[in-house]
């Protein structure tokens, strides 16, 4: 059976919604046709162009994306702006693009319930502010661990290099919040509901700062690390589903590095505070 953009579309939003999308969010099909036929799917937390790129290498036919290319009104398309050149690339290749962000973060067991899968967490809850979609998940571990032992459980099963931790390594934690992506804005319910360690990414000085006043800690297990986790499981869905619908379709997951690597800081004796002599 012939795949299409539409047909792969619309099975992305029977289990992640556009409903569910935050309001600046832009998910869903923002290049391309619908009526387009596919016989090939790239994934990528990021548009870029590296991976548009190997889009065009490997010949696919869509490329589905965490984060939306597009987010504001573009006022040109043109190889000198930033995101026009990639909507030009796109669209000179006959490559769609669709992305699934937020509502693919929070939807019933969208990312943010596997990665709480993934830490072992039980009694799982989605909860928001009043009138808001629950996008922050709160569950227990399923026995004790300190902060550092969390942090180190964390890295492993989200197959990262480690995470930053705030908070005292020795704490005993139990009931944790999880936000994948950026989820700073949710600290504040996550402490009013009682968790001892809130795990998110893109976590600030400031805002790091408020938490612990507050009693929470927190660990930064990166944005990229955090959403990089969803292309795994969409690929094997996306397998069985054309493989349901006797559709020939390959998939690739892109090559692509979080942007905010650490490099280890290369210092001269001269150069570290508190020197001989105090200079």
């Amino acid at each position: 059976m012939e795949m299409t953009v539409r047909k792969i579309a619309d099975f992305m939003e029977q289990w992640a919604p556009l409903s569910y999308a935050e309001s600046y969010d832009n998910p869903g099909l923002i290049v391309g046709r619908e009526d387009a036929a596919v016989s090939g799917v790239m994934l990528s937390v990021d548009a870029s162009e590296s991976v548009i790129r190997q889009a065009i290498e490997k010949k696919a036919d869509l490329l589905l994306a965490h984060h939306p290319l597009i987010f504001h009104p573009l006022r040109k398309v043109s190889d000198q702006d930033l995101i026009g050149k990639r909507v030009l690339l796109l669209a000179e290749s006959r490559i769609a693009l669709y992305a699934a962000h937020t509502n693919l973060d929070s939807a019933p067991g969208g990312n943010i319930d596997r990665a709480a899968a993934l830490l072992g967490l039980t009694n799982v809850r989605a909860v928001g502010a009043e009138g808001e979609i629950p996008c922050l998940r709160i569950g227990q571990l399923e026995k004790g661990m300190t902060l550092k032992e969390l942090a180190d459980h964390t890295a492993e099963v989200f197959s990262l290099d480690g995470v930053r931790v705030i908070g005292d390594p020795a704490r005993q934690v139990a009931k944790v919040a999880l936000v994948t992506g950026s989820g700073m804005d949710f600290a504040d319910l996550a402490a009013d509901m009682g968790a001892d360690v809130l795990l998110t990414g893109d976590i600030t000085y400031h805002k790091a700062d408020e938490a612990l006043s507050k009693g929470l800690s927190l660990i930064d297990a990166t944005h990229f690390g955090t959403d990089r986790l969803s292309l795994t499981w969409i690929r094997d869905e996306l397998s069985a589903f054309f493989s349901k619908e006797k559709a020939d379709v390959e998939i690739w997951i892109a090559e692509e590095e979080d942007p905010l690597r650490p490099l280890g800081a290369v210092r001269s004796e001269e150069s570290k505070l508190g020197r001989k002599g105090g200079q």
